[in-house]
C-alpha cells in the first residue's frame, strides 16, 4: 500500500505568519486561445511539505542541492505522538528506535486542515533532538511546520538536529498512517542554494 504524507499547495495552502504565501497564476490559457495552458507558482520554500537544508539555520550552510539522497530513501518508522507542545527526552526515549534512521513523527498536527495554521504544535526541546541524533536517527519527519515552537527566534531544535547532521523533514500529512515500519520516499526539487525545498513524500509498506 501506498501513502502519499504530502500536504497539497494550492491558493490558500497554509503558511508561517508573514511568510510567502502560495499563488498559482494562469499564464498561458487554451480556455483564451492561447496553445496550451501554462502556470506560473510562487511560494515560500518552507510552505506544505518541504526539506529544511542547513542553510536555513546556518550561514554560508549548504543547500538543499547538496542534501544526501541517500537520507530521504529507505526504511522509516513513524511513532506516535498525540501532544501538542514539548516533545521532551522522556518522550523521545519511550519510542522504540533500535536501528531506527528515518524517523517520522505522527502528532494531531496530520489533522489540521491544509489551509489553516496552527501554531499549537509539536515541537522538539534540544535535549530531545540531541538524543535522537545519539541514537543513530538520520533523517527527523514530522507532521508540524516546525521542529521549533512557533515563537522561537533562535530555532534551539533545528541546530541541536544540525550538530548530528539529521536531515529535517516537515510538514508531513500522517493522518491514517499506521504507526510502524515503511518504505520512504521523500525527494526534493533541486534549487541550488535552496534554504529548503518542496518534497513529494510517501510510504510504502
Amino acid at each position: 500500500m501506498i501513502y502519499d504524507i504530502t500536504r497539497p499547495l494550492f491558493r490558500g495552502t497554509a503558511v508561517f505568519p508573514g511568510d510567502t504565501p502560495v499563488s498559482l497564476i494562469e499564464t498561458l490559457s487554451l480556455a483564451r486561445g492561447d496553445s496550451c495552458n501554462v502556470g506560473a507558482l510562487t511560494m515560500s520554500l518552507h510552505a506544505g511539505t518541504h526539506i529544511d537544508a542547513p542553510r536555513h539555520y546556518a550561514i554560508d550552510a549548504p543547500g538543499i542541492d547538496a542534501t544526501p539522497l541517500d537520507g530521504l530513501i529507505g526504511l522509516a518508522r513513524v511513532v506516535d505522538a498525540p501532544v501538542t507542545g514539548p516533545i521532551t527526552l522522556p518522550l523521545a526515549q519511550a519510542w522504540p528506535l533500535e536501528g531506527v534512521t528515518r524517523l517520522l513523527i505522527h502528532t494531531p498536527a496530520s489533522d489540521t486542515p491544509h489551509d489553516v495554521f496552527d501554531p499549537d504544535f509539536a515541537w522538539f526541546t534540544p535535549e530531545a533532538a540531541d538524543y535522537l541524533g545519539r541514537r543513530g536517527v538520520r533523517l527527523l519527519g514530522t507532521d508540524a511546520p516546525s521542529v521549533d515552537e512557533a515563537t522561537s527566534a533562535d530555532l534551539p531544535a533545528h541546530k541541536a538536529f544540525l550538530r548530528h547532521n539529521i536531515i529535517l523533514m516537515e510538514n508531513l500529512c500522517l493522518r491514517g498512517v499506521p504507526a510502524g515500519d515503511y518504505h520512504l520516499i521523500a525527494l526534493p526539487l533541486k534549487i541550488v542554494d535552496g534554504d529548503a525545498a518542496p518534497a513529494r513524500a510517501i510510504l510504502i509498506g
